[in-house]
């Protein structure tokens, strides 16, 4: 969405949505942000995975637009909590199920990130990275994309989605395997594009 006329200001003041110079629009500080401060609770329509896939298929989302807030649930972010960008070197993280909080102190005008890759359970899907960062990893995929030492740093911080905690404990304990709810989900996108997203 393009705002030419004038920035949208969100109703807590504390952030405006502008056109970026790398990718259509993002959100940016409208006042300095303490480091640990909460940014913006992501919200929008609760789905489950089925709901998700079926909106993919029929054209009305695109497949990183829904929010995963669980291992079968989606949060269809409104226009506002959409427009956050991806970074691979953020400013911000997702903590408990969807509130995004500072990583550190923010000065105004700065524009709003964080990790999409965060928020991912492992999966197939994946997107071009335009973040431009010097820790850009090119291709955003899913949690197991990131850099140890990356997760080490959030999870040190408080960074990681309540729902992903135990994921991240299989995953380090080798018991982790792609359930099958969530393989056949993959299959059913007509389009695989749609998957292999290039954005």
């Amino acid at each position: 969405m393009k705002y030419k006329k004038k920035d949208h200001v969100s109703s807590d003041k504390k952030i405006v949505i502008k056109l970026t110079k790398k990718y259509g629009s993002g959100v940016f500080a409208n006042d300095n942000i303490k480091n640990g401060e909460t940014i913006h609770i992501l919200t929008g329509e609760k789905m489950t995975l089925g709901e998700f896939v079926t909106k993919v298929n029929s054209g009305e989302e695109y497949i990183d637009d829904p929010f995963q807030i669980g291992r079968r649930t989606y949060i269809d972010l409104n226009e506002l909590s959409r427009t956050f960008n991806h970074s691979c070197d953020p400013n911000g993280g997702i903590r408990n199920q969807s509130e995004l909080f500072a990583l550190r102190d923010i000065k105004k005008g700065e524009e709003l990130t964080y990790d999409y890759s965060t928020t991912v359970s492992p999966t197939v899907w994946s997107m071009k990275c335009k973040c431009g960062s010097e820790k850009c990893r090119k291709i955003i995929r899913d949690i197991l994309s990131i850099p140890k030492s990356q997760i080490k740093k959030y999870k040190k911080v408080g960074a990681l989605q309540t729902y992903m905690k135990p994921i991240l404990k299989e995953i380090e304990a080798g018991a982790y395997k792609i359930p099958r709810y969530e393989t056949l989900s993959i299959e059913r996108v007509k389009d695989r594009k749609k998957v292999i997203r290039d954005a």
